[in-house]
């Protein structure tokens, strides 16, 4: 399970959307939500920047009886000087977390917290994974944790796409979800044929039964990749789409990192990236 969720936050509502996400996931983990936000010297040293934080600590606490630090990062603490990602990226390592929630912004776009390669530098660095929540202009509403009930995982045969397993079965444990194993299949692939995915499929469900994991698998047919993986997730109830951010093609396709980004930026559904030290 995990001991420690990070979220950063930046001052604004937009970033603040998944707060209560984070404190139902940890208080339904057993885990500590530390909060943290980085000061850069261009940003103005105030009083209230640290009452903000930790007000919205005490908030979370309360409501979800959760451990929660607030923790304010000044970039003069790191030599050499760090920008804003790599200081996240830092203290996420430093305090060993064990998953870091973001918001992301929209269609297209992830959100803008200071500079908008923050989100996309934290899942190509971090060793853990990264969940992030669309933003729709609103806080999500009551229940939508609870509403998540299928966990949409994509494999193509690869160990860098099944690198996410192990992660999507804490968060399968921790929602009383359902992992949905998938493989699309496009018209470009040759390397196997539909027994051979299907087979794939049958025995990644068998062994994640055998740990206790309820999943299915289900073989797919798209134009893209990504194309498939959009629209079974956007077509399943509650789901959530979790998956590696990596890899490349060859004899056994990968899941390339333009997947991931093609994925993250047009899915409707919560996405939890995670990049396989593989």
């Amino acid at each position: 399970m995990y001991r420690t969720i990070i979220v950063p936050l930046d001052g604004s509502l937009r970033a603040e959307c998944i707060l209560d996400i984070a404190g139902e996931l940890a208080s339904r983990a057993g885990a500590q939500l530390d909060l943290v936000h980085v000061s850069t010297k261009l940003a103005a040293q105030s009083s209230q920047r640290d009452a903000y934080l930790d007000a919205i600590a005490r908030q979370l606490a309360d409501k979800w009886h959760i451990r929660t630090t607030a923790t304010i990062l000044d970039d003069e603490r790191f030599e050499p000087r760090l920008d804003v990602a790599g200081a996240l990226f830092q203290f996420a390592c430093d305090r060993q977390a064990d998953l870091v929630v973001m918001a992301r912004f929209g269609r297209g776009k992830l959100v803008r917290m200071w500079l908008t390669s923050v989100s996309e530098h934290m899942i190509r660095w971090c060793p853990m994974p990264v969940l992030l929540w669309r933003y729709t202009g609103s806080a999500p509403e009551p229940g939508t944790l609870t509403a998540v009930k299928r966990i949409v995982v994509p494999l193509d045969g690869s160990r860098i796409a099944e690198g996410v397993l192990d992660h999507a079965a804490k968060l399968q444990r921790i929602l009383d979800a359902e992992l949905h194993l998938i493989r699309v299949t496009t018209p470009a692939d040759q390397t196997s044929a539909p027994g051979q995915a299907r087979a794939y499929l049958d025995e990644m469900v068998a062994a994640l039964g055998a740990r206790g994991v309820r999943a299915q698998g289900y073989n797919l047919d798209a134009e893209r990749i990504s194309q498939g993986i959009l629209a079974y997730a956007a077509q399943a109830p509650g789901a959530m789409i979790a998956m590696s951010t990596h890899g490349y093609t060859g004899v056994a396709r990968m899941l390339l990192g333009n997947v991931a980004s093609d994925v993250l930026d047009n899915a409707t559904v919560p996405v939890m990236l995670f990049r396989p030290a593989i």
